[in-house]
């Protein structure tokens, strides 16, 4: 298996063009970048070293088993297939976690302890962390993950009240730094009678027309980087186009 070492991911992200003090939303499939070479630390030492101290890393700790009844405490409740680098993170000493129970994030650096005090019904709601990121012109990094994992396109469907999802609320027992409360909390969620198939292939590609999403190859996989700006603003315009454009399955389309 093809190895990657601290230093061609460090100097993969200057080739990118991530600078320091750059905020960055990263989501990662770590296995598509080779065996690390001193383990899964040096995804994060990298980053480290070219975003400098006042740079931050913020990645997606999302868990869903609130809506099925289960408690939810920021501490210890763990990240669920969100990739083994952000449950990394998210057990750092100095992380800290944003208090919703199903679509929360983890955050180290500079804008941690803004970013985690912002509690808000949805987790894309105006005044969320997901919103203060585009606010302060974060950027996107994909460590060997795809378009479609990227969490700011659920802030772009509720902004555009995509009608294949629906507001749905959930109650339960949450731990944050006050204490256990019972809280609710919703979710803008999929109508599965639907199930919508979505791809962002169209979005990447206008991205990539202007020169605004760039990736560089790196063994099994892709290091990508795009602002959040960027990717938020191409996205809103393609939904208000038609909100349907950018699900595989058309005969929904039909149906509405």
């Amino acid at each position: 298996m093809l190895e990657i070492n601290r230093n061609q991911l460090a100097n993969c992200l200057h080739e990118l063009g991530i600078e320091e003090g750059d905020g960055l939303l990263v989501h990662s499939a770590i296995q598509y970048l080779g065996k690390p070479v001193g383990g899964i630390a040096i995804f994060h030492e990298a980053i480290q070293e070219v975003i400098g101290k006042n740079g931050t890393i913020v990645v997606p700790t999302f868990n869903f088993a609130f809506a099925s009844g289960e408690p939810y405490n920021m501490w210890e409740t763990p990240a669920i297939r969100m990739g083994v680098f952000s449950e990394y993170v998210r057990k750092l000493p100095n992380a800290r976690r944003t208090s919703h129970p199903m679509q929360s994030i983890a955050i180290i650096g500079r804008y941690a302890d803004e970013l985690s005090s912002l509690d808000t019904g949805s987790a894309f709601d105006p005044g969320s962390a997901f919103e203060r990121m585009l606010e302060l012109d974060f950027k996107l990094l994909l460590l060997g993950a795809d378009s479609n994992s990227v969490s700011m396109f659920h802030y772009c469907e509720q902004r555009a009240n995509v009608p294949y999802r629906y507001w749905k609320e959930f109650a339960g027992q949450v731990r944050t730094r006050k204490g256990w409360e019972m809280r609710t909390y919703r979710m803008f969620v999929r109508d599965l009678e639907l199930n919508p198939i979505l791809t962002l292939e169209p979005i990447v590609a206008s991205l990539k027309s202007h020169g605004l999403w760039i990736s560089k190859p790196l063994n099994y996989g892709q290091v990508t980087f795009c602002r959040l700006f960027d990717f938020v603003a191409t996205t809103d315009k393609w939904l208000a186009t038609d909100p349907w454009s950018l699900v595989v399955n058309h005969t929904i389309k039909a149906e509405d």
